[in-house]
């Protein structure tokens, strides 16, 4: 991990030495984040005032969203310089866009599980089927990895039906069709994992980390618009500087950054989930920022199975000094 953020580093370095800095370099950087524990990073650097002290001549603008594809929209229309998401809407972005939408570095890995409802008698993939499934976003991370996950168990999901129902909605709708039973279960990230076992009559089928080598997998990235890279590479080397310095401040006081956490999501939704609650969601995340070029690379063949990339989608360059 440190070996690539080191080259990491030297390849944004080197691209600030290639580019003669416009005059509006160091102005201001508009980060699109979400208040999820996946993002733990970069809500302890923002609240910490850490962020701003590694960035002092920049105007930090922090930008909430719910999911990761409204956060590639913003990337898109330039409302976002940078934006930390699941994997999956960062590919398709990076494919959707021709490579305007880059990689810099991971964020967290982990912190994704496929709940169930106690009483619906899921007890293994081949009670899944004809069953009502729920994911955060169609074409999220999550909604990908639950279609993998059922395609390897020979289960069929299509966007109108197949074996298995799989229905994209949000969170708060989540919570409700699971209390109501109208769903059998969900493939969500943590805390909202944690907050259905603990409140709405769930447990654990799979936890996501069981389903890759050395229970490693990308759950949060880092990336860019290419254009502003290229206008304000020391900004984003200072960044992905700041975030791997804040990832293992993360990884060495994680009772204290739970903390942390905790309070940016309860300030920026008004709500978050109780201590009980958050401690073992946060045990399923780990922070680190390694993408994971390799876990990237299976990820969009995944997708790719599923019909949300083009077949043979290019890859190369993808993540900044990595090839996936």
């Amino acid at each position: 991990m440190r070996v690539y953020v080191r080259l990491l580093l030297g390849a944004l370095l080197g691209v600030l030495a290639a580019c003669r800095a416009p005059p509006e370099d160091g102005a201001r950087l508009r980060i699109a984040h979400m208040a999820r524990l996946t993002h733990a990073p970069a809500l302890t650097a923002l609240d910490s005032g850490r962020l701003g002290r590694a960035l002092p001549d920049v105007q930090i603008d922090a930008q909430l969203f719910e999911v990761g594809n409204a956060a590639i929209e913003a990337l898109f229309a330039g409302d976002a310089d940078v934006a930390l998401l699941g994997p999956n809407p960062a590919i398709n972005g990076f494919v959707r866009s021709s490579g305007e939408v880059r990689i810099v570095a991971g964020v967290a890995s982990g912190g994704t599980a496929f709940v169930v409802r106690n009483d619906a008698g899921i007890n293994s993939p081949s009670d899944l089927r004809g069953r009502r499934l729920a994911t955060p976003q169609i074409a999220s991370t999550q909604d990908v990895a639950l279609r993998a996950y059922l395609r390897r168990h020979g289960l069929v999901t299509t966007l109108e039906g197949g074996d298995v129902m799989v229905l994209p909605m949000g969170s708060a709708e989540i919570r409700q069709l699971f209390r109501r039973g109208e769903i059998d279960g969900a493939f969500v990230s943590e805390p909202l994992a944690s907050e259905l076992v603990a409140s709405a009559g769930a447990r654990v089928l799979l936890d996501e980390r069981d389903e890759w080598p050395g229970r490693r997998h990308p759950a949060t990235v880092l990336a860019v618009r290419k254009r502003y890279l290229d206008a304000h590479p020391g900004n984003v080397r200072r960044l992905v500087a700041a975030l791997d310095a804040e990832a293992r401040w993360v990884e060495e006081h994680r009772a204290e950054a739970l903390g942390l956490c905790l309070g940016g999501i309860q300030r920026r939704l008004g709500k978050a989930p109780p201590r009980g609650v958050a401690e073992p969601a946060f045990e399923r995340v780990s922070f680190t920022t390694d993408p994971m070029p390799e876990a990237l690379a299976k990820l969009a063949l995944d997708a790719e199975a599923e019909g949300f990339l083009p077949k043979g989608a290019d890859l190369t360059g993808l993540v900044l000094g990595a090839a996936p």
